[in-house]
């Protein structure tokens, strides 16, 4: 599937294509929720076809179908035996021995590797010796959606496809056209808000419910500046939402505070919004830099320092 924001770049990848210029090695990037594996997907899949020279994939001929299925010989998916763990050395081992070999059935070896930014050191180092010397008609697609985690000697030997966020206009336009249930415009937005501006994503929390639990959290965060929450036991309860949706949504709260408070002249802005407005942007920091961080241990640390930096009368949700 082609997203309407992804045709630039499956164009600049198609002529490549086409023009014999295709690199070996790409990195896909961008917020998540764009869809970059579907465009990985459909990428490989032009490169495997047997009738796509100038074209999209045909969808019919024995590599298209092969693939479709998910058992391309040719092919290679790499990720993490589990969600949130490291993508580990044997796995980028097993790619190279793969590479090393013949091709079974297409004229291409293709490999995409997500996320990328969860291969730990061991994994890279053997990653980059597969980018140092490629063989000849492969494609390595790596995505990422922090790849400023990657090691620059990887990025720097692959080609950087970067997937932007499509206009508001057109991502509430494309999710208002999705089948199911409708959504309001204002709720529409908030996803958006909340996914960064990705249609895919703020789709998904709009159709699991997601969105409803934040009443919940802005009551949470209120009890601990107000110091009648637990934050170990709070922290527990936490465990069970997305903890980047959270932080993301206490930073826009936050944020709408100081900039209504900015516009009325207001006097009630205090060192206390900037001092928590900085815990949340330095939690967010941790989360964004570790693969095997205690989650619990984070939130309970972020609650504390939030309730360290506030005074006695200072609210969360005063002045929204």
């Amino acid at each position: 599937m082609l997203y309407p924001w992804q045709t630039e770049q499956w164009r600049s990848l198609s002529l490549q294509h086409e023009q014999q210029r295709l690199p070996h090695a790409i990195i896909l990037s961008g917020v998540n929720g764009l869809g970059q594996l579907s465009l990985a997907n459909k990428i490989v899949a032009k490169v495997l076809c047997e009738q796509s020279v100038t074209s999209a994939p045909c969808g019919l001929c024995h590599n298209c179908q092969v693939f479709a299925a998910g058992n391309h010989p040719d092919h290679s998916f790499v990720a993490p035996d589990e969600s949130g763990k490291q993508i580990k050395i044997e796995q980028i081992r097993e790619l190279k021995q793969k590479h090393t070999l013949t091709t079974n059935i297409a004229k291409w070896k293709t490999a995409i590797i997500w996320p990328a930014e969860n291969m730990n050191i061991s994994a890279s180092n053997s990653l980059l010796k597969l980018l140092e010397e490629p063989q000849s008609n492969t494609l390595l697609i790596l995505i990422s959606v922090k790849p400023q985690l990657l090691p620059i000697t990887i990025r720097s030997r692959c080609q950087k496809i970067s997937l932007t966020v499509p206009t508001n206009k057109q991502a509430i336009e494309w999710i208002e056209e999705q089948e199911g249930k409708t959504y309001k415009e204002i709720e529409i937005k908030q996803a958006l808000s909340l996914a960064n501006g990705a249609p895919i994503e703020a789709l998904s929390l709009l159709s699991s419910d997601s969105l409803e639990f934040l009443e919940q959290i802005a009551k949470d965060f209120n009890a601990v500046l107000g110091g009648v929450a637990n934050p170990v036991i709070l922290s527990q309860q936490w465990q069970k939402y997305d903890l980047s949706i959270v932080l993301h949504y206490l930073q826009l709260k936050l944020k709408q505070r100081l900039i209504k408070n900015i516009k009325n002249s207001s006097n009630s802005i205090v060192p206390n919004d900037w001092a928590i407005y900085d815990c949340i942007i330095n939690t967010t920091k941790l989360l964004s830099s570790s693969h095997n961080l205690n989650k619990a241990l984070l939130i309970e640390q972020f609650m504390v320092e939030s309730m360290n930096s506030i005074s006695s009368n200072s609210t969360f949700g005063r002045n929204n």
